[in-house]
């Protein structure tokens, strides 16, 4: 049956993936997804929750519902970089499978798309207004590389701090001695991060850019920020982290005399909690197709997708782009994501998440025991 929607779901992807749009803009996306759905009878309910760019279609009975959640967001100069092209030609495709093989629902099944995943977390917005609050299961997908396939993956909560260093401008030639740098601030706080770097475990990651540094060589800089990542697998441990790392932005600002202020950045990204029960199911549908998927591989990645999974029952398939090795948020990802090679394990994604979608909607016993398996 899927081959009735093949051509389209290909052009969707190849067209997302040409026409990149940032967090919170992606309106030619979601008018090329809508387009498709109501092209195959399916009404979209657009401004979901009062996001310009996030949508809802279902079928089945009101009320609880299996949520197939697609994004379609790109990055900054990279574009579909992360393949989210990808990730919405899936969902698509297994709302339009599972939907045209729906025989007595019990619950319904939804597609929700879900805005700005690269950049302020679509997903979290969502949640707050109550749109996962009848949702029995969520399910997702995400490209990777190296020709692997996975279930149950784990994912790293993250926070982002943007630090400011206040200080003192002067004539870096004729008075330095009058000025407060606080460019050295933000460069002592990388150092210390640097050092603090090496004793981390392989599950917690920090990394950062300069955003402002001066104005010109020889101007005492009076302004420094730099936005910080702090990535860890388990809430205790994120907090914890961040605590260190304010101890050392403190211990910057006053080796220098500069004034330090420290503002979230972006909401945090929880740690993604999968649901076994739902891996069990995705990796037997993966596996009837040839596939033998890793299962509780962590990738030191984050999403919004882990927000959900800690108040849903949650699991999703990581699928490959390439048999080669291609690291992600790059020019090269970009060009894999709307390969055949992507676009053939796309597919076997659209009959796994379809298939299991459909099970948790029909089979009671099932969806019950999704609660009781996290």
């Amino acid at each position: 049956m899927i081959d009735r929607y093949r051509d389209d779901l290909i052009r969707l992807s190849r067209e997302i993936n040409a026409d990149p749009e940032l967090a919170y803009e992606e309106h030619r996306a979601v008018a090329r997804i809508v387009a498709l759905l109501e092209k195959h009878g399916h009404p979209v309910e657009r401004n979901l929750a009062g996001l310009p760019t996030a949508f809802r279609a279902r079928v089945g009975p009101a009320g609880p519902a299996v949520a197939l959640l697609a994004e379609y967001d790109a990055l900054p100069e990279v574009g579909h970089g992360c393949g989210h092209n990808l990730i919405s030609m899936t969902i698509v495709g297994a709302f339009l499978l599972a939907a045209a093989k729906a025989r007595d629902l019990q619950v319904g099944i939804e597609l929700v798309g879900t805005p700005a995943e690269e950049k302020g977390g679509g997903k979290i917005d969502l949640l707050e207004k109550g749109v996962f609050k009848q949702s029995v299961a969520a399910l997702f997908s995400h490209p990777g590389a190296g020709g692997k396939w996975s279930v149950s993956e784990r994912l790293l909560g993250i926070t982002v701090k943007r630090v400011i260093y206040e200080g003192l401008a002067s004539h870096a030639a004729v008075s330095p001695e009058k000025g407060r740098n606080a460019l050295t601030a933000l460069i002592a706080l990388f150092v210390a991060v640097d050092g603090w770097r090496q004793h981390l475990p392989s599950t917690a990651r920090v990394h950062g850019i300069i955003r402002e540094g001066g104005v010109a060589s020889n101007i005492i800089p009076s302004r420094a920020v730099g936005d910080f990542g702090i990535r860890a697998a388990e809430m205790d441990r994120l907090k914890e982290m961040v605590g260190t790392f304010t101890d050392m932005a403190n211990g910057a600002a006053r080796q220098t005399n500069t004034k330090l202020t420290i503002e979230d950045e972006m909401r945090p990204y929880l740690p993604v909690v999968a649901n076994p029960k739902l891996g069990d199911a995705l990796a037997v549908e993966l596996e009837r197709q040839g596939k033998t998927p890793l299962r509780d591989h962590l990738v030191t990645a984050s999403g919004d997708i882990g927000n959900v999974s800690q108040e849903v029952p949650t699991d999703y398939i990581g699928f490959p782009v390439s048999a080669d090795e291609i690291p992600g948020h790059s020019h090269r990802m970009r060009e894999a994501s709307v390969s055949d090679y992507a676009h053939d394990s796309a597919f076997v994604v659209i009959d796994a998440l379809a298939a299991t979608a459909l099970r948790v909607a029909i089979d009671k016993a099932f969806r019950e025991s999704l609660r009781t398996s996290a």
